[in-house]
């Protein structure tokens, strides 16, 4: 007899598993999906803004050098005094 029960309670738990564990597995699994997808989305726009600063720095770093490659106006020439 305790065999009979243990084999029917063995079946109802396999047959009732899966659907339990669809039912709160599923809903979890769902979680870390969207986590995921809004963590992406955070990183991505980070990466974005990285960048794009990046760009701005390469830019003023180049126009300097530029300004700084250009000839500046020689100092007129000091006259010595003699006395």
């Amino acid at each position: 007899m305790e065999l009979l029960l243990g084999v029917i309670v063995g079946a109802v738990i396999v047959w009732v598993a899966p659907s339990l564990t669809g039912r709160v597995l599923r809903p979890a699994a769902k979680g870390v999906v969207k986590g995921s997808v809004v963590a992406y989305k955070a990183a991505s726009e980070a990466a974005s803004e990285a960048y794009e600063s990046m760009g701005d720095l390469v830019s003023e770093a180049k126009s300097e050098m530029k300004d700084k490659s250009k000839p500046e106006a020689a100092p007129a020439p000091r006259r010595s005094r003699r006395k």
